[in-house]
């Protein structure tokens, strides 16, 4: 019996040791990526995530490689000067008596050989293969011939000579309130508000937006471009850049026209300028890092905010033309530039894609406006304004705009 007795305590005691050894072994912690809930012993595995490597958003738009830059977006540059130039020309039948040629703003549109551009800032325009017709829409040769029918309005609006300082609708031509004087048509249309603030849209919001933004995926960010100093996924970001602002330290300069302007001028209450000039510079440097995650992120931030400053910037008017419902000059320019802005949102990726506004409610505004602005009534503007608030998330806002 003792004998026995002293094989059994051996045998308990292997067996002890046994179940000691056989404890499931892994990682206890729970805050690194392989954590084993089971596990009852560390055998020192554990894998933690490791920290991205940060880097800088700068506070211009400038990006080099070594002392190198590898910006470039002289293309939008010129386009932007070039309507810019267009609408200069375009303004000259606000003066009586002065008739705008077609045939020129024609030149102009399309960039053609034969057009020497003042250039007043020295891009190379004249000769430039950049045009603003080839880029309307993406090439809709629809739209193209939309943007060509009123250049050809405002040019027989122009050659009628008409001093409508009476403010009559009925006549188009020269209307003046004795402060401010615009080329306006008899039902109160203001074509080179038409032309001016529609190829904002269907050529540089179009462009940014629908364009450059969306293929980024397809480009190669690894190799750079021949002869160049960037990649091609940077280059094509830096060109929606361009689209928005030719200023490389904007909001400090690049806020006296277009997208630059007008966000600009919703800084107050959307903070669009803000937002919209951060997010091209952090996702410009998340491209430089591989970033895509950030990159990706900013391109939603940026469709949203120049929706928002288009939607705003047409609600602004629309409040205005409420203010000046006895004054016809004015209340036609602002009703023009409203349903520009109202009629641009169209061209935006938001409503393309059916991430914003509607293509129908982008018409139901606009017909509540009508082309008759002699006809506008109270509870059509404000009927536009909810419509235009409520499909761009701008509700709460809308009275201060």
């Amino acid at each position: 019996m003792r004998l026995h007795t002293t094989l059994s305590l051996v045998t308990i005691a292997v067996l002890g040791l046994t179940i000691t050894s056989c404890k499931k072994e892994g990682c206890m912690d729970d805050t690194a990526n392989n954590y084993d809930s089971e596990a009852k012993k560390d055998d020192g595995s554990c894998m933690y995530e490791e920290e991205e490597d940060s880097y800088t958003i700068p506070t211009t738009y400038a990006f080099e490689d070594g002392s190198v830059s590898t910006v470039s977006f002289s293309g939008q540059q010129q386009r932007l000067e070039m309507l810019s130039e267009l609408v200069t020309e375009m303004k000259t039948g606000n003066t009586l008596g002065t008739t705008v040629s077609a045939a020129t703003l024609k030149l102009m549109y399309e960039n053609d050989p034969s057009y020497m551009w003042a250039d007043a800032t020295s891009l190379e325009m004249t000769g430039s293969s950049k045009q603003l017709r080839s880029k309307t829409a993406g090439g809709d040769v629809t739209i193209q011939a939309l943007f060509e029918s009123y250049i050809d309005s405002l040019n027989v609006i122009s050659a009628l000579a008409y001093d409508n300082s009476a403010q009559d609708y009925g006549q188009g031509g020269v209307w003046t309130n004795g402060t401010k004087t615009y080329l306006q048509s008899g039902t109160g249309i203001e074509y080179t508000q038409i032309i001016e603030k529609g190829l904002m849209a269907a050529v540089f919001m179009h462009q940014m937006t629908n364009n450059y933004l969306n293929t980024l995926d397809d480009d190669n960010n690894t190799d750079l471009v021949t002869g160049k100093t960037y990649t091609e996924m940077q280059h094509h970001w830096d060109e929606a850049y361009g689209y928005f602002t030719s200023e490389f330290d904007y909001p400090i300069n690049g806020t006296d026209r277009f997208w630059g302007k007008y966000a600009n001028s919703r800084e107050d209450v959307l903070g669009s300028a803000t937002t919209i000039a951060t997010a091209f510079r952090t996702g410009r440097a998340a491209i430089d890092n591989d970033d895509y995650t950030t990159r990706d992120e900013q391109i939603v931030i940026i469709k949203d905010a120049m929706e928002q400053v288009c939607a705003g910037t047409a609600i602004h008017y629309l409040n205005a033309a409420l203010g000046n419902l006895s004054d016809a000059t004015l209340l036609n320019h602002e009703l023009s530039e409203a349903w520009a802005f109202i009629d641009g949102l169209r061209y935006s990726d938001n409503t393309i894609s059916g991430a914003g506004i509607s293509t129908t409610d982008i018409d139901a505004a606009l017909a509540l406006i009508g082309t008759n602005f002699e006809e506008v009534t109270i509870a059509n503007l404000n009927a536009a304004i909810d419509l235009i608030a409520a499909g761009t998330g701008l509700e709460s806002v809308k009275a201060d705009l």
